[in-house]
């Protein structure tokens, strides 16, 4: 397989990373799953790093929505009973901006992500391997 073969799968799984907020993750599954293929069948050192990194990046991502998605849920239900029993304007401001907050971050992290995902690419264009 030439290098350049090679480089194109590693544009695939970038893409499909890249897609997955849009995809509601199917793509970053598929990215993912692809990826370790690749890396399971051997590699070059550049392409090694840069699948290893979308494998990494994909769950440590992954995991940050799971444990927000979670927090804000956990959260909003402790304000909600505790505004139950206190009957407070502060308690309930809380608990309505809970969700938005929980968005504003969710936001943030994506463009990180994207911005990641951006770097790497431009790291494979030039032909260098992705610090692991």
């Amino acid at each position: 397989m030439t290098t350049d073969t090679k480089r194109q799968g590693v544009w695939f799984a970038y893409i499909a990373t890249f897609l997955t907020p849009f995809t509601l993750m199917i793509s970053g599954i598929i990215a993912i799953i692809y990826s370790a293929y690749q890396m399971n069948k051997g590699t070059d050192d550049v392409t090694y790093s840069h699948y290893y990194t979308i494998i990494k990046t994909f769950f440590l991502f992954f995991t940050f929505f799971v444990v927000l998605g979670v927090t804000a849920a956990t959260t909003s239900g402790m304000v909600a009973g505790a505004e139950y029993w206190v009957h407070s304007d502060i308690l309930d401001m809380i608990r309505h901006a809970i969700p938005y907050i929980g968005a504003g971050i969710s936001l943030a992290a994506i463009c990180f992500w994207f911005i990641k995902i951006s770097k790497g690419m431009q790291r494979l264009k030039a032909n260098q391997a992705v610090e692991i």
